[in-house]
C-alpha cells in the first residue's frame, strides 16, 4: 500500500511540475529517435513525430516568453523608492475624488495646492488632512526633530497657519473638508489618493534632523496589491487615532502643558552642585541643606566655586510668617533660631575657607527657593539647572521641580531671584 501512496506522490510531482511540458517533450524525442535507429518506424511516421515535438517546443517558448515579459514588467525596489515625489502628484491630487494626507505640518502642500483643493471640494471631493497637535509643546518638539534644521524653528507656528488656512477652505466652499490632529508624531507622511477607478499612495519615510527633504519615497499604486493595501490600511489607522480640530474645550485643557512636580530633587542636586563654577541658593534659612552638605560647602569653596546664599532675616516679621505656613506647628523663636545657626554655618565657612562665599538676609518672607547652578548668563554650561521649590501653606509636602535654560521660565524665575537678592542687606 505505501508502494502505491509513493508511486502516485511521484506521478502527482511530475503533473504538477512547471516544466512538465519540458519533460514530456524530452521522453517523446528519446522515444522516437530509438525507433528510427532500429528501424521500427519508417520516414513518414518519423516525420509526422518531429513535426509534433516541433510545434511542442514552440509552445513551451510561447510560455517561456511570456514568463520573461511578466518578471521584466515587475517593479523593482529601486523603481519603488525615490529621493523625489512623482512629477504627476499634484496634478492626481487635484484631479482626485477622495485624498488623505497625513504629516508633521503640510504647510508647503496646503499652501502650493489651494486653488486644487478649492476646486475639488466645490465639485463635491472629499479632502481630509492629519497634521500634528500645535497645543501640544513637548509633542511639537519631537516633531522638530523630523524637520531640516531651518524648518524646526517656527514649527508650532506653521501648523497653526496649516490649520487656520483649512478652517478657511472649509468655511468658503462648505465642502467635505476634515481637519484632525494627531497626539503623536505620524511615523509616516501620506498622499493616499483615490480617483475614478485607480488609486494611488505615496509614502514619505521620516529622518532624524534631516539634511533636506527626508526620504525615501515610495510610490504604489493599487495595482501593485500587497503593499499598496498595507500602507491604505496603515493610514486610515493614523486617521482613526487624530482628534477632531479644532479640539473641544475639554481637549484643550487636557493638552496644556503641566510642570513635571516631584517630591524629592534626591542625588542630582548635589551631583549638579559639585563640579558647578557658580551657585546661588534663596530660602527660609537652608538649615538643613547646610548641615547635611557642610563638607562639600567647604570643598566647593576651596576649589574658587563662587557661592551666593540669600535667607530671611531672622530680625524681621517675615520669619512669623515662615513659620506659620510650615506643616509641623513651628513658633518663630524655634525658626529664628535655625536661621541664625545657618548664618553662623555660614560664617564659619567664609572664615575656613576664605572662599567667595557672600550671604545677604531679606525680609521678604520667601514664597520659593531656588538653587541656581551655573545660572550666569553667558557662562552656562552642561550642568546649568535651576532647583526650585515652593513653600506650600501647611502642606507636609512641598512641590519640587527642575528647569534648564531652554525651558520657558527658566529666566523669570531666576530673574525674580536675582531681584530678591538686589533690595537684601548684606551680613
Amino acid at each position: 500500500m505505501s508502494l502505491v501512496r509513493a508511486s502516485v506522490r511521484v506521478v502527482h510531482r511530475l503533473l504538477t511540475d512547471d516544466n512538465f511540458d519540458l519533460w514530456l517533450l524530452t521522453a517523446a524525442a528519446a522515444v522516437f529517435t530509438v525507433l528510427g535507429i532500429v528501424d521500427v518506424a519508417d520516414m513518414s511516421v518519423l516525420s509526422s513525430a518531429i513535426l509534433a515535438l516541433l510545434a511542442a517546443l514552440a509552445v513551451a517558448q510561447i510560455k517561456s516568453r511570456r514568463l520573461v515579459a511578466e518578471i521584466a514588467g515587475r517593479t523593482e525596489p529601486h523603481d519603488l523608492l525615490r529621493r523625489d515625489f512623482p512629477e504627476d502628484l499634484v496634478r492626481r491630487r487635484a484631479e482626485a475624488d477622495d485624498v488623505l494626507l497625513i504629516g508633521i505640518a503640510m504647510a508647503r502642500t496646503i499652501q502650493g495646492s489651494r486653488d486644487d483643493f478649492h476646486r475639488a471640494l466645490v465639485r463635491g471631493a472629499r479632502l481630509r488632512v492629519l497634521v500634528v497637535d500645535p497645543t501640544n509643546q513637548a509633542l511639537v518638539e519631537q516633531a522638530a526633530l523630523m524637520r531640516p534644521a531651518g524648518r524646526a524653528a517656527l514649527l508650532a507656528q506653521r501648523i497653526r497657519s496649516t490649520l487656520e488656512e483649512l478652517t478657511e477652505l472649509k468655511e468658503s466652499t462648505r465642502g467635505n473638508l476634515e481637519i484632525r490632529v494627531a497626539q503623536f508624531v505620524p511615523p509616516i507622511g501620506v498622499n493616499l489618493i483615490r480617483g475614478r477607478g485607480s488609486a494611488t499612495v505615496t509614502i514619505q519615510q521620516p529622518e532624524l534632523r534631516p539634511d533636506s527633504e527626508p526620504g525615501p519615497i515610495l510610490h504604489l499604486a493599487e495595482t501593485d496589491g500587497g503593499w499598496f493595501t498595507f500602507y491604505a490600511q496603515q493610514a486610515e489607522r493614523l486617521w482613526e487615532a487624530g482628534t477632531p480640530w479644532p479640539p473641544s474645550p475639554g481637549h484643550r485643557l487636557t493638552a496644556m502643558a503641566r510642570p513635571q512636580f516631584v517630591q524629592s530633587f534626591g542625588a542630582e542636586l548635589v551631583d549638579s552642585m559639585r563640579p558647578a563654577n557658580d551657585l546661588f541658593i534663596t530660602g527660609v534659612g537652608r538649615y538643613t541643606l547646610l548641615v547635611e552638605n557642610y563638607s562639600e560647602f567647604e570643598q566647593w569653596l576651596r576649589r574658587g566655586c563662587r557661592i551666593r546664599m540669600l535667607v530671611i532675616d531672622p530680625a524681621s516679621p517675615a520669619v512669623g510668617i515662615a513659620a506659620e505656613r510650615y506643616y509641623h506647628e513651628r513658633d518663630p523663636e524655634s525658626a529664628r533660631a535655625r536661621i541664625e545657626e545657618s548664618l553662623r554655618l555660614l560664617a564659619g565657612l567664609a572664615a575656613s575657607t576664605g572662599g567667595a562665599l557672600e550671604v545677604r538676609v531679606t525680609s521678604h518672607p520667601v514664597a520659593m527657593s531656588v538653587i541656581a547652578v551655573d545660572a550666569v548668563d553667558g557662562e552656562h554650561t552642561e550642568h546649568t539647572a535651576l532647583f526650585a521649590e515652593y513653600y506650600a501653606y501647611q502642606a507636609k509636602a512641598e512641590p519640587r521641580f527642575v528647569l534648564q535654560p531652554s525651558d520657558p521660565w527658566f529666566k523669570e524665575f531666576l530673574t525674580e531671584a536675582e531681584l530678591l537678592w538686589a533690595s537684601a542687606r548684606e551680613v
